[in-house]
């Protein structure tokens, strides 16, 4: 009889974590399915726009991510693919002055095929396609009861904002991806 029990209550367990495992998988796709930014695009129909500008444009462009804090000092990264591949990374740190609003440089660097990812600071190297993956597994699954999750996109389709902010946070906590600038490479 204690066997039975215990085969009882093991299997039990077995099922209920299964059903909080189905649970979680319902909410992410639930999310990448219906957080939509203010061009009405949610996560899996922006991914399939990206697809279908790849077709048309190719698999070789820049984008640009830029970093500000609220106190004056920030970063932009820009990144360079050709054919789907990252060729080249530029990084810049500043400080804004606040009389001029003109940012000043404190940190820069370049980096080439031979070089890339030698750096620590900035964005890593990532194509737009491995974002979008890091968006879906990185971002889009914080916990909706502690975080403000967003996800925007360019009129396009591009994914321009994937992140969240801890709820109660003040300044500076925005964690995710923002690209501020795409072009093709022709």
């Amino acid at each position: 009889m204690k066997a039975y029990l215990s085969i009882f209550f093991s299997l039990t367990i077995i099922f209920i974590s299964c059903e909080e495992n189905d649970d979680s998988n319902k909410n992410e796709l639930s999310i990448l399915t219906s957080l939509k930014g203010e061009k009405g695009l949610a996560y899996n129909e922006s991914l399939n726009k990206w697809t279908d500008l790849k077709k048309v444009h190719g698999n070789s462009y820049i984008y640009q991510t830029t970093f500000l804090s609220w106190t004056g000092f920030g970063n932009t990264t820009e990144v360079k693919i050709l054919e789907n591949k990252v060729t080249a990374r530029m990084y810049e740190e500043f400080i804004i002055d606040r009389k001029t609003e003109e940012r000043m440089i404190t940190d820069s660097y370049s980096e080439d095929e031979k070089t890339l990812g030698s750096h620590e600071k900035g964005l890593s190297p990532f194509t737009i396609d491995e974002l979008y993956n890091s968006c879906a597994s990185d971002y889009l699954t914080a916990a909706i009861e502690n975080n403000t999750l967003y996800f925007e996109t360019e009129i396009n389709g591009l994914m321009t904002r994937c992140g969240f902010v801890p709820k109660g946070c003040a300044d500076d906590c925005y964690q995710g991806i923002l690209i501020d600038s795409f072009d093709w490479i022709d």
